[in-house]
């Protein structure tokens, strides 16, 4: 997977629904059928069939405890063999950060998220850094 980026501009026009609808009736029927794409067969509740490496461990391994307390878990960390950043010991969904790395003139991103009517709200640091 690459990264993606996007740009959003606060001063455009946005569509209304009506146009959205009108937009999305006129394209081809291969873009606007859910029944176009096919979904990818993956195991419910394990995840034996991905290939497993070095850097992608996807089952338990044996001795792995189950819910360990925050202290445990330090202890843990503290005794590894290597460096343990945060973004390497949770997922990203538990981080619940946006990393971001402006250069001069641009600015830092403090949150993104969807608002309760399913916009993309985004804000940011106003002082360019």
């Amino acid at each position: 997977m690459a990264i993606q980026s996007f740009q959003l501009d606060p001063n455009a026009q946005s569509y209304t629904d009506d146009e959205i609808v009108g937009k999305v009736n006129a394209a081809s029927a291969s873009i606007t059928r859910s029944g176009c794409l096919a979904g990818a067969t993956l195991s419910a509740c394990d995840a034996d069939d991905l290939s497993e490496s070095a850097s992608k461990k996807w089952a338990a391994e044996s001795g792995a405890q189950v819910n360990p307390t925050g202290a445990e878990i330090i202890t843990a960390i503290n005794g590894a063999a290597t460096a343990i950043t945060r973004e390497g010991a949770l997922d990203q969904d538990s981080l619940k950060l946006v990393k971001t790395n402006p250069t001069t003139g641009e600015f830092y991103v403090k949150n993104i998220q969807r608002d309760a009517t399913g916009k993309l709200d985004v804000e940011y640091d106003d002082t360019a850094a």
